[in-house]
């Protein structure tokens, strides 16, 4: 079976046949950025691309990603200013966007109420969530969009870990269905901005954004009211009651908000997002799929069960080795600096790529390959440790990764023992990234009992 595995290679975009020129592979990265990579940049280990009054470096190599992300961290810890500007009509100045001072306080203040020590308190959400799914999935007449079907039921988790089972489960939908047309409508490259220039334009590209922005944070809004000041869930609780030492809560109002609708929105993404394109793989190598059903609890799994499931969570690593859900984390300079032979300046961009870093050749093995033992026994650590980040790197790592590891594996258990997955004739999946690594056109899959 591992030669099979071996030899599978699943679908990508071909590389770019050249390198295209700054202005070219701005507009075509606004499309889709892993459309710009010709073959080379799956071998190099630093290449940059220089615009009018900017650097942009491409940190490709493990040993550049830890000098920027971690040892250099405070020069580089703010999020590149296009991904700010396209994020922040939604999340607000949110633990994502922010950063200083103000980024430590919201993150301290997040992440132990979902650190790992207490994922077993959301192993009911997971599961009502991924049975609803499947329910869901039963039904259906005909093809079914599974990466719709995912965000829907993703969200559904977050909604409930955050604000109980009082939120109607139509509510998950409506916020999923709105992020996703909030994406495709997004500016995700500033071209003029990133030349130096003013922005006299960007108001006609994101109306439409900014209403589905407004939309959505008005829904989550509505949802924290209806709480009520001390309502909710442990989680929305412990948010609530982190304070300063002056007695202040760090997050109230517009702050909470940010918080909430970043926890709900990104914590959907990334794992919805991976359940997609685990399930394609599962159906394009059918031997992988009947491997993982072999291994899967009959009934839903207890919590415990999760740790167990062995060869299942070595297809989701691999999964998000060929597709991170975030292909590209950006940021920009605080302060002058030196990359190798590159001087930095403030306001420079440096981008550290998975979507590179996880196939360059010079890591992997058949880096295009599907093998899901490269995640199995000892394997993971004969590599290099900063070759494989699908969940970020340094201290912004994602502090849901843990949560959204342990909601996609039960996901998995739930629905690959109970269905088989195969792609509907005619579909081809088309990764495509812009703010997120999404499947062009969806995912849509035929779907039949186990």
């Amino acid at each position: 079976m591992e030669a099979i595995i071996a030899d599978f290679v699943p679908p990508m975009p071909a590389p770019a046949p050249r390198r295209p020129s700054a202005i070219g592979g701005l507009l075509r990265a606004r499309r889709d950025v892993l459309s710009i990579f010709p073959a080379d940049a799956y071998r190099r280990q630093v290449f940059t691309t220089r615009l009018p009054g900017r650097l942009i470096l491409v940190a490709n190599a493990p040993e550049v990603v830890r000098e920027v992300f971690v040892t250099k961290h405070d020069t580089y810890q703010r999020k590149s200013r296009f991904l700010e500007d396209a994020l922040r009509p939604v999340v607000g100045g949110s633990c994502f966007i922010a950063s200083g001072d103000d980024w430590a306080e919201r993150r301290e203040a997040i992440s132990p109420p979902i650190h790992p020590s207490g994922l077993a308190q959301f192993h009911t959400c997971y599961v009502r969530a991924a049975e609803e799914c499947a329910e869901r999935i039963a039904r259906a007449d005909g093809p079914v969009d599974v990466a719709a079907v995912f965000a829907t039921a993703i969200t559904r988790v977050l909604l409930l870990a955050v604000f109980g089972d009082g939120v109607p489960p139509e509510e998950a939908e409506t916020i999923a269905a709105t992020f996703t047309a909030y994406q495709d409508a997004a500016e995700v490259v500033d071209l003029l901005g990133l030349m130096g220039l003013p922005d006299v334009l960007g108001w006609l590209t994101r109306r439409r954004a900014n209403r589905l922005a407004v939309a959505l944070r008005g829904r989550v809004a509505r949802l924290i009211a209806d709480a009520g000041p001390a309502g909710g869930t442990p989680l929305l609780r412990a948010l609530r009651a982190a304070h300063r030492a002056d007695g202040s809560p760090v997050l109230a109002g517009e702050r909470l908000l940010d918080e909430v609708v970043m926890f709900l929105l990104a914590g959907a993404e990334g794992a919805a997002i991976t359940l997609t394109w685990t399930t394609m793989l599962a159906a394009l190598h059918p031997a992988t799929a009947d491997r993982m059903a072999a291994e899967l609890p009959a009934a839903a799994p207890a919590f415990a069960d999760i740790n167990g499931m062995v060869f299942t969570r070595a297809v989701v690593q691999e999964s998000m080795r060929l597709y991170p859900p975030v292909a590209v984390f950006a940021r920009q300079a605080t302060q002058p600096d030196r990359i190798r032979r590159w001087d930095i300046r403030t306001g420079d961009i440096v981008l550290a790529v998975p979507w590179l870093l996880h196939r360059h050749e010079a890591l992997w093995e058949a880096p295009h390959a599907f093998r899901p033992d490269r995640f199995l026994g000892d394997a993971s650590r004969r590599r290099p440790r900063f070759a494989y980040m699908p969940f970020g790197v340094g201290p912004r790592i994602c502090a849901g990764a843990a949560f959204g590891m342990a909601e996609v594996m039960v996901f998995a258990a739930i629905l690959f023992r109970r269905f088989r997955f195969a792609l509907a004739p005619g579909f081809v999946p088309r990764p495509n990234c812009r703010l997120a690594l999404r499947p062009k056109g969806g995912m849509t899959m035929l779907v039949s009992a186990r």
